[in-house]
């Protein structure tokens, strides 16, 4: 009974093989072209949308509270600005000033266009 089951699987086989054969191979499509219309009313498309750019947030004022006490730093700047032209120096030289607040001591620390060093009182 085994021997006749597999003579009737092998005699099925190729006709499975035509099958599965049959069944995968799909027509052909026709690829589909893009007319000159088409592709210029996308191209408008794109450019019309340009891409939006987030725009940095602008801090408006900052604050340094220490001890019960609090400090403007657009006011210790002034202050540092004030004290390099008090030296002789212009205020209007000024390109480049970088401040260390240390609230700690009550001083601020600046260096002026990288050359120029000095503090001030809080």
């Amino acid at each position: 009974m085994a021997k006749e089951i597999k003579k009737e699987a092998e005699a099925a086989a190729p006709q499975a093989e035509a099958a599965k054969v049959q069944s995968t191979e799909a027509p052909k499509a026709e690829p589909v072209k893009k007319t000159a219309a088409k592709r210029t009313a996308a191209a408008a498309a794109k450019k019309a949308e340009p891409a939006k750019k987030a725009e940095p947030q602008r801090v408006d004022e900052v604050v340094v509270q220490f001890g019960g006490s609090e400090w403007s730093v657009d006011a210790i700047k002034d202050s540092a600005i004030a004290a390099y032209a008090a030296e002789g120096h212009r205020a209007s030289s000024v390109k480049k000033l970088t401040l260390y607040v240390k609230p700690e001591d009550r001083k601020a620390y600046y260096v002026i266009n990288d050359k120029t060093t000095g503090s001030v009182e809080l």
